[in-house]
């Protein structure tokens, strides 16, 4: 079969997302963050990137995949500086309180991107800014995952709707995607993320 690509909707010309389908012999050249899109493992170089896995890749071919999505910024994702297109982001994108209009939202400073749906799968952007308290909530219509694509950030647990009960932190760096938070029951935790810097992750949210 043909290799498919397709740009994802969100994408900017400083962020380019894209998705690759039947791949064989596909070049990455600059930094990409690479997410294997598929429940196998993939081989690049000699090892294995597990299912809704994710690393940074640079200057190699990957031999074979079922389903990829690949990501590349005009910066660096490692910047400690903050983000530099976060303007155009915040007048382009959905205000978190315009998604969820919850009163404790109003004034949290996270905007998301359109959704791009592929199969039962949506994908979408999050831009926060830095020492933001994204919501702690539990409930999900999907299971989700999410790569850190550029700063640091956190995903939390809590043992109730209350910053004073966290119980972990998953610290989130540029190129890794979390394990599941959800159960085999597909029942989640308290959780929330936390934005230390300037932050822009992606959000895997599968539906059933």
């Amino acid at each position: 079969m043909n290799t498919l690509q397709k740009t994802l909707n969100f994408s900017e010309s400083f962020i380019k997302a894209e998705y690759v389908e039947n791949v064989t012999n596909f070049p990455i050249d600059g930094k990409t963050i690479v997410i294997n899109a598929n429940d196998t493992g993939i081989v690049i170089e000699g090892k294995t990137l597990g299912p809704w896995k994710s690393s940074i890749y640079s200057s190699l071919i990957i031999p074979r995949a079922c389903r990829l999505i690949c990501i590349t910024l005009d910066i660096d994702f490692y910047s400690p500086n903050s983000y530099p297109h976060a303007e155009i982001l915040m007048k382009k994108w959905s205000h978190i309180y315009e998604i969820f209009s919850l009163p404790h939202l109003k004034q949290t400073r996270l905007w998301r991107s359109d959704v791009e749906h592929i199969d039962n799968i949506g994908f979408n952007l999050w831009y926060a800014a830095p020492c933001t308290n994204c919501g702690i909530h539990i409930e999900h219509s999907f299971r989700e995952l999410h790569t850190q694509i550029y700063g640091i950030g956190r995903m939390q647990k809590f043992r109730s709707n209350n910053l004073n009960s966290i119980y972990q932190d998953v610290f989130m760096a540029p190129g890794y995607t979390h394990e599941p938070f959800y159960n085999e029951d597909s029942i989640y935790p308290w959780h929330q993320y936390w934005a230390d810097s300037d932050c822009i992750w992606l959000a895997t949210e599968f539906y059933d």
